[in-house]
């Protein structure tokens, strides 16, 4: 019996994810991706065209994959993060795939953008409705609860070594600072207090 096209295929995104998670695109070699998939070099190239459109696939389909768990319809920005903070404890490949991208494939995946924008129009309805600061575009905000969101996986191997010294918190910990930085970052302002009280005449 012929081996299973779509199978294969299947075996060979598994194993680009992960290589690609490692190496980046750069780093990452198409026969380490074959030998993982016990497949042979020339079913990426049938499969995916080039190792360039195979990695763009790995990224698109697990930030489909990140998406798809995730629910922004009511606005929630805290809880979005919070969520997110979880899957991303469960999917590390997620968050490295996402700095590779950003560093080395400067276009965007138009099934990517498709994700991003339903979340934007999303914060945009909350912020129509006065739930959430609307003074930041928002898409700049998305991009911000991102970055909030990752911050101890982006932080430099520097600022790790701080870290751990002043006694890093736990992920429980961690998550419960992403879900309130958060909520402090998207909340309405309200009337800004008076900075002095006015002298009560004698």
């Amino acid at each position: 019996m012929p081996p299973d096209a779509t199978d294969t295929k299947r075996r060979l995104l598994r194993a680009a994810v992960e290589e690609f998670a490692r190496h980046g695109l750069a780093g990452a070699r198409v026969d380490r991706i074959a030998e993982a998939a016990a497949a042979n070099k020339r079913s990426i190239y049938m499969h995916f065209g080039s190792k360039e459109e195979l990695f763009d696939r790995a990224v698109a389909d697990s930030m489909l994959e990140l998406a798809q768990s995730l629910t922004l319809d009511d606005g929630d920005l805290p809880r979005y993060a919070g969520d997110m903070f979880d899957r991303l404890q469960r999917w590390p490949h997620v968050t490295r795939l996402y700095h590779w991208a950003a560093l080395e494939r400067e276009q965007p995946f138009e099934p990517e953008v498709a994700g991003y924008r339903r979340r934007v129009e999303a914060i945009a309805a909350a912020q129509a409705a006065g739930e959430v600061r609307d003074d930041v575009p928002a898409a700049d905000l998305m991009a911000m609860v991102i970055a909030v969101v990752i911050s101890w996986d982006s932080a430099a191997w520097s600022l790790r070594e701080l870290q751990a010294e002043h006694g890093s918190p736990d992920a429980a910990a961690r998550r419960a600072a992403v879900v309130s930085a958060v909520a402090g970052l998207t909340r309405p302002p309200g009337p800004s207090p008076a900075l002095h009280e006015p002298r009560s005449s004698r």
